[in-house]
């Protein structure tokens, strides 16, 4: 018959954590134990656990005076449900917090990472290896593996030394160094970071590598060193710093040096590309209780779009000429609101910067609703605004407004329809300065008067529910007071530099629209969504014309959804813009495709635009999957983006492979650069990888 002994004893963890276990009360489950002076020998099955571990061996030697524990055959350890070892013997010195394992595998389950040496010994805080096979995959036969001669394993840092690493791809050795570093946990370290390598026809071999410093939790610096061989080299600095729980501050910059020979025969503007950035996000800077307040700052400088091209070509660059950079503050109340913002551009596409429009400062300052005269339904509030735009060269101006909105609503018919009605009025100035010739100063006092009727119905079916809004809104706008020089009310000609300044005429105008939709009574997932509507503006004679009428559906069932959307101008009896979505997923493949046209007529207000996208995505199996995706200019006969992708994606390692066609700005005299290009990536969990880019062709 079996026999359980359970005893308590103050024991000595193994591996990395040896000193926890000093103070930690154990028990000990054998078949057998003997007691002789200072030596426990337990044999048979023996199991030890504590709340932190969980051991067992087929026997153990206790020695009480020299503190030494000593476990023999199918030794097993495990920490924290995490992190676990076997072991033909293991033995711990409680004096000197060391210990010695041979062979030993160690696995941790929260990185799937696992060691397998000849032999394992702790002395202080460093783990000696020997001959070593380290990897995330399986342990019988790895898709990846590295083999190093020796080891050691910083256990306060977290930190392996490898030395002469092999790389395996399974039988197959792919690459040798004499070294290799790499972290056990995800803490922010010092270091480097994977390399990207890569080769264009037109600029050589390209390297880039960053170097990432961390001294401390709350800020890290990256440095991002690059060399085109055939171009020119360069670095580009990220800093960050957390300077409270509620902020974070960014900061960049960074240059790039063209050969000379490159320079001119690309046509560039440019031999030195250069320039900055500062991000700064702040909440409760002055808030407190149930108020709000917030701090943005987007700052950003280049003197050329080539800057940002060169940083990171994976990165979708934006092709706007105007590059922005903002600054906003807010502070919300229950009752009020008030902000100050700020605008400046750099225009990339001219030599010169003095003729941009910035727009510095913006006030505003908001009063939520309230009652007035204390009748229920009866509201007001107030917005007021301020806007400083100004440049070098051309004319500047001040513009201020101020918006007083009142209206009244209450529901009829036992709430079945509702009704709205409201009156603003709007005080608008503008005040010219920096212009030699002479424009008088602008003002603009208007009166809206809407009023709108409407209903909100809702009505459940045996497994569906119908919601539906009805609306109809009538508008009348009156220019109360018009003075002075007001693009757009005064003047209609475009190339006045008053056309900067664009005012509204507007007229009056009834808006119809139906908004319903139906929803799965089990979920409550919209099925189909419907919104219609229709304009009539009446024109200076009040004669009444049919506006832009809008048609939208979306339509989701099982794993299908389709959207569409449809604008007809009836005065120019044209379909003026169309847009369809489709996304649709059948087992393993996903399908999404999206196309888009407007049209420019007289009375549309857009351009001649039409394009389509489409993207497929396909899961060959559990981990692979393929692929392709495209924009393409239909009027233009281009393709903005194209590509193919192939990605295996298992638990211990990732690859990655991208052909990719793109058009990006540039300074040259073509405006824009047509460029293929291959994307390699080989990530090897979780110790890192590797990117390598090579340019098949630039037009």
């Amino acid at each position: 018959m079996l026999r359980n002994y359970v005893a308590s004893f103050l024991l000595l963890t193994t591996l990395a954590n040896a000193d926890e276990l000093k103070n930690e009360k154990f028990q000990l489950i054998s078949q057998n134990i003997n007691t002789e002076n200072n030596i426990v020998i337990a044999s048979g099955n023996v199991v030890i656990f504590s709340p932190t571990y969980y051991i067992s061996a087929s026997k153990v030697i206790y020695n009480k005076e020299e503190e030494t524990f000593e476990l023999f055959d199918n030794v097993l350890i495990l920490k924290d449900n995490t992190i676990q070892t076997q072991s033909d013997y293991a033995l711990v010195n409680l004096k000197n917090d060391s210990y010695s394992q041979s062979p030993v595998l160690l696995f941790d389950k929260k990185s799937n990472l696992w060691v397998n040496s000849k032999k394992s010994t702790k002395d202080d805080t460093n783990i000696e290896l020997e001959s070593s096979i380290i990897s995330s995959c399986d342990c019988v036969d790895p898709a990846w593996s590295i083999r190093v001669s020796s080891a050691s394993y910083d256990t306060d840092n977290k930190w392996v030394h490898a030395y002469n690493p092999r790389l395996y791809f399974r039988d197959v050795p792919v690459f040798y160094s004499p070294y290799l570093g790499f972290p056990t946990d995800t803490t922010r370290r010092t270091g480097l970071l994977p390399p990207t390598i890569g080769y264009s026809n037109s600029e050589g071999i390209y390297y880039s590598q960053s170097l990432f410093i961390a001294p401390a939790a709350n800020y890290d610096l990256e440095i991002k060193p690059q060399i085109r061989s055939d171009r020119g080299y360069g670095a580009y600095t990220y800093f960050r710093y957390a300077d409270s729980p509620y902020s974070l501050l960014k900061l960049n910059a960074g240059f790039f040096k063209e050969q000379k020979s490159y320079q001119i025969e690309n046509d560039l503007d440019n031999q030195k590309h250069y320039g900055w950035g500062l991000e700064y996000e702040r909440t409760k800077l002055f808030s407190k209780k149930n108020h709000q307040d917030g701090f943005y700052a987007s700052i950003n400088w280049l003197n050329d779009v080539e800057y940002e091209t060169l940083e990171d070509e994976e990165s979708t660059i934006s092709t706007d000429e105007k590059v922005e950079s903002k600054i906003n503050y807010f502070y919300n109340t229950p009752r009020y609101y008030g902000g100050v913002y700020g605008r400046y551009y750099i225009d990339t596409s001219e030599d010169s910067n003095d003729s941009t429009l910035q727009e510095l400062p913006h006030l505003q300052f908001h009063s939520y609703n309230k009652e007035l005269f204390g009748i229920d339904n009866l509201l007001y509030s107030l917005d007021t605004k301020y806007r400083n735009y100004t440049r070098e060269e051309g004319l500047n101006a001040q513009y201020y407004e101020l918006s007083l909105p009142i209206n009244y609503s209450r529901y009829f018919l036992d709430d079945y329809l509702y009704v709205n009605v409201e009156n603003k009025v709007v005080l608008s100035k503008y005040k010219y300065t920096n212009d030699a010739s002479t424009y008088d100063d602008g003002t603009l006092a208007q009166n809206v008067f809407s009023v709108s009727v409407g209903t909100d119905l809702i009505k459940p079916y045996d497994n569906y529910l119908h919601t539906i809004n009805l609306n109809a809104q009538y508008s009348h706008p009156e220019n109360l007071r018009e003075d002075g020089d007001l693009y757009g009310i005064t003047t209609e000609d475009s190339t006045s530099e008053l056309s900067s300044f664009a005012n509204t005429e507007e007229d009056r105008e009834i808006n119809i629209s139906l908004n319903q939709s139906l929803y799965d009574n089990k979920n409550l997932k919209q099925v189909i969504n419907h919104k219609l509507t229709q304009s009539i503006l009446y024109n200076s004679v009040d004669k009444p014309k049919l506006q832009d009428a809008e048609n939208y559906i979306k339509l989701n069932y099982n794993d299908i959804s389709v959207s569409n959307k449809i604008t007809y101008n009836v005065e120019d009896n044209y379909f003026t813009q169309a847009s369809l979505d489709v996304k649709y997923k059948i087992k393993d493949l996903t399908l999404s495709a999206g196309y888009y046209k407007s049209k420019e007529t007289t009375n549309s207000n857009k351009e001649e635009l039409e394009s389509y996208r489409v993207k497929a995505d396909y899961k060959i199996s559990k981990d692979y999957k393929v692929s392709y995706y495209e924009n393409y200019n239909i009027l233009e006969e281009v393709k903005s983006k194209q590509g193919i992708n192939f990605n295996i994606n298992d638990a211990c390692w990732n690859f990655d492979i991208k052909y990719e066609r793109e058009r990006i700005p540039s300074t040259s005299t073509s405006s824009s650069i047509d460029q293929k290009i291959l994307y390699f990536n080989l990530e090897l969990k979780p110790l890192g990888g590797i990117k390598q880019q090579y340019e098949l062709e630039e037009n």
